[in-house]
């Protein structure tokens, strides 16, 4: 399965040489890695993963002089086939053994194996193939987590403050015949400018197909 899963840095060609170094483990080494920002781990699809299960990304830079310290990424599945990772605060972290995050359920990244190149200006990733529910089980650092769930977040709270406003406006909705024959109902000034409830459904319904093609489009 090595093959299933490949690594782009910023400026350079995929990586897909990863080695098995378990049965559900693989691991890559990046060279020159000191100036890395991001990367992208991603599936092929040449070969997907096995239903239910997903892999787990783990980082480190090795340290010539001790075993290797795994920090935990994030995941990919055949349902979330890339992800992208900051990576550029992570070698302070690999020092720090309160950043990692151990093995959970039987996975992690502690038994990549040691495999250690002499030249010491590099990184490694490794990804353990495991369950969704042992997954769902690791905790990565959010600073690590670059804009995909950011995104989704922020698209979350734009829909729900569209939603929230459309249901404000419906609470008050009535035939205009009710208000001209009621002109004390809820308040309203016989001279009140209204606006008709379709126009609001009509608002709404083209801010969640805008957002949708573009998160950005209201900047």
């Amino acid at each position: 399965m090595a093959n299933t899963f490949a690594v782009i840095v910023s400026g350079r060609l995929v990586q897909t040489d990863f080695q098995q170094v378990e049965a559900n483990k693989f691991l890559i080494t990046i060279p020159n890695a000191d100036d890395i920002n991001h990367v992208v781990v991603f599936l092929t699809g040449m070969v997907p993963l096995p239903v239910d299960m997903a892999g787990a990304v783990f980082f480190s830079f090795p340290d010539p002089s001790s075993p290797p310290s795994w920090i935990y990424l994030g995941y990919i599945c055949n349902e979330k086939p890339s992800a992208i990772f900051k990576i550029n605060k992570l070698k302070r972290m690999t020092t720090d053994s309160s950043a990692l995050v151990g093995p959970v359920a039987g996975g992690g990244g502690g038994s990549f194996g040691y495999i250690q190149p002499i030249i010491s200006h590099v990184a490694q990733i490794g990804i353990s193939i495991e369950s969704k529910i042992s997954v769902s089980q690791m905790i990565a650092d959010p600073s690590i987590i670059t804009g995909t769930d950011t995104g989704t977040k922020f698209e979350q709270f734009a829909t729900k403050m569209a939603e929230n406003l459309y249901n404000y406006c419906s609470s008050f909705s009535n035939t205009l015949q009710f208000f001209l024959t009621n002109s004390n109902a809820g308040g309203i000034n016989p001279n009140q400018q209204l606006i008709p409830l379709s126009t609001i459904n009509d608002w709404y319904t083209k801010f969640i197909r805008n957002f949708k093609q573009n998160p950005d489009f209201w900047r």
